[in-house]
């Protein structure tokens, strides 16, 4: 019988970003790199994947991702998916977000995330958080499954999604 304790996989954070004005993006940004500095950065593009919000954000939604130079065990996302929720509720505008920001981890294999909402293919990992593998590297590229939203989906996350793998592959080694 083997007695080994079972670790958690590692992963290199990274963050989705979801905003309507710039002054919300620099404001997350802030707060970010007062975790570890950012250290690869897609570049902005017009969030028209979905309405989904709308409501809430407005239109001419924008969407970046931004990593930190930080590995930590994948249990540790939901930490960083509380303290997203705080930084969302700051920027709060009469009981609306003005930015949406959801932590997710990359490695070498997969593309994880966080969120508050349940759904058949998420798991529970404590505190009132789910998570999801949303990729998987399989062959050269991150391979979508049958939920993966469609901006994870698009060129520019898989650009920036691979710039990650590397980071995390050369970070993974230095330690």
């Amino acid at each position: 019988m083997d007695n080994t304790k079972p670790v958690p996989a590692l992963t290199k954070i990274f963050f989705g970003l979801i905003y309507n004005n710039q002054q919300g993006l620099a404001y997350l940004l802030e707060k970010i790199n007062q975790i570890a500095e950012i250290d690869v950065q897609s570049k902005e593009i017009p969030f028209d994947f979905t309405d989904y919000y709308k409501e809430e954000m407005g239109t001419s939604l924008k969407r970046k991702w931004v990593s930190i130079k930080k590995i930590i065990p994948e249990n540790e996302l939901v930490n960083l998916k509380h303290e997203a929720i705080k930084w969302e509720k700051e920027l709060t505008f009469h009981d609306k977000r003005t930015v949406n920001c959801d932590p997710g981890g990359i490695c070498d294999n997969r593309v994880v995330l966080v969120t508050t909402k349940n759904f058949s293919h998420r798991i529970y990992l404590g505190k009132g958080i789910f998570g999801e593998l949303t990729l998987r590297y399989i062959g050269d590229k991150f391979q979508p499954l049958a939920w993966t939203y469609p901006d994870y989906q698009s060129d520019i996350f898989q650009e920036f999604a691979k710039k990650c793998k590397k980071k995390f592959l050369e970070n993974k080694i230095q330690d």
